[in-house]
């Protein structure tokens, strides 16, 4: 496991697993069905038969609260292992793309970027016209698309950032930044 970065499992236990929570509908009725059992435990209440069934509701419907937060962690941690393992399987060539293809796709996003800075004067471009520079700009959604799974299951922000912070690296050759992006860096 330790070729998954930690930022991963932030990810996945933080804001992916409290978005999944809420969408599940079973976990949000247990959720409320637990507030109402636990707001007839109090410590008012004496030690009687009321007392132990209104503690035994609590007990209950705690357990079933635990159930379905651990059902969905569960199903949010197989989908992440079957990417995890396609893209394993995929890192025996490198990635989704080939190292070679990933290498020609930098070479290529290298000289649109200076095709861009040469006519625009700089290198972004603003997605307004449609013309042939924004079209030929899309070559980043294509090496997007073919990193390896470790980036790409970081979040989409994330995925943008390290995108940028590789294929501008302009002290890497093609070479080096598409080991990065392919995974093969860390075989």
């Amino acid at each position: 496991m330790s070729f998954i970065p930690k930022e991963f499992f932030a990810a996945r236990t933080g804001e992916g697993m409290e978005a999944r929570l809420q969408k599940n509908e079973g976990f949000q009725q247990q959720m409320k069905s637990l507030h109402r059992a636990s707001k007839m435990f109090t410590r008012d209440s004496v030690k009687s038969d009321e007392c132990w069934e209104a503690f035994n509701s609590l007990e209950y419907e705690w357990g079933k609260y635990n159930i379905w937060y651990g059902e969905e962690s569960y199903r949010l941690g197989f989908e992440d292992g079957v990417q995890l393992a396609s893209e394993k399987k995929f890192r025996l060539s490198g990635s989704v793309l080939s190292y070679q293809d990933m290498v020609h796709l930098i070479y290529i996003y290298d000289a649109i970027k200076k095709l861009n800075k040469l006519l625009l004067g700089e290198w972004e471009v603003k997605r307004q016209d449609g013309g042939v520079l924004e079209e030929l700009d899309r070559i980043c959604d294509v090496i997007g698309h073919g990193v390896c799974a470790e980036i790409r299951l970081c979040g989409k922000d994330k995925l943008y950032e390290c995108l940028e912070e590789i294929l501008d690296d302009s002290e890497n050759t093609p070479e080096e930044r598409a080991k990065l992006l392919t995974g093969l860096d860390k075989k």
